[in-house]
């Protein structure tokens, strides 16, 4: 078995059929947004699911227990809930923690094992279908992000950050990458050593979750640009708030 290469071909490979597979996505929307949707989010959902469930019985087969209390195992039970409910707010917190957590999961994986192994395999299906999922909940009207949202989000996820440390500190774990880094690159490895990197970690998330919100901000605002003003309608404010 071949040791997983950051960036090597494999992994470019998965990248780019991402890109490729989001790109799609978003070239399909107006068609996407006129169709009876619920067998495909139900699928997503499913295929979800069920690659968690087997990997939890090949962890098992091996002596293993997987506790899924990562970020990114939230984020897919999260985005699984938004999926089959439908629901705004849980919508709005899907789409933050894949695009600001299971994207940089995909860029820099933590992995040890290159394709075809398993592990290869079940982590960027989970992390690449999640990416996926949200994408598709927000580009067919299902997400409504705001600024207020996303400091609700941001306020959510240092309330996991709080419980994953002391999950960490009792159980000797590393939830959440706060104990220490991943053994793999990634960006962590510029935010300098513990503890100050998990400062530098909470500015990050807050910026990342505001760059998902910039499109929603963006189309908003070309919205009000392109919207015919007739005569007898007021001006538009400068300091509109939203």
């Amino acid at each position: 078995m071949r040791p997983f290469v950051p960036f090597g071909p494999d992994h470019l490979a998965v990248v780019g059929a991402l890109v490729t597979l989001a790109a799609a996505l978003v070239v399909s929307r107006s068609r996407l947004q006129t169709m009876d949707d619920r067998g495909i989010r139900w699928v997503l959902a499913a295929v979800l699911c069920g690659n968690e469930a087997a990997a939890f019985v090949v962890a098992l087969a091996h002596g293993v227990v997987v506790v899924p209390l990562q970020l990114c195992d939230l984020a897919l039970a999260v985005a699984v809930w938004a999926l089959v409910t439908l629901q705004r707010s849980v919508a709005q917190i899907a789409y933050c923690w894949a695009l600001a957590g299971s994207v940089q999961a995909i860029l820099t994986p933590d992995l040890v094992w290159g394709f075809p192994s398993y592990w290869w395999i079940q982590f960027f299906l989970s992390h690449g279908v999640v990416v996926l999922s949200v994408l598709y909940l927000a580009l067919t009207g299902r997400v409504a992000l705001t600024p207020a949202a996303v400091w609700k989000i941001w306020g959510l996820t240092n309330v996991y950050a709080a419980a994953a440390g002391a999950f960490n500190w009792t159980y000797g774990t590393n939830l959440g990458y706060l104990a220490q880094k991943p053994a793999q690159p990634s960006l962590l490895d510029y935010m300098g050593p513990w503890p100050q990197y998990l400062m530098t970690m909470e500015a990050a998330a807050l910026a990342l979750f505001f760059l998902c919100y910039l499109p929603f901000r963006l189309a908003h605002r070309n919205c009000r640009w392109t919207t015919p003003v007739s005569a007898d309608s007021p001006p538009p404010r400068s300091s509109h708030r939203h």
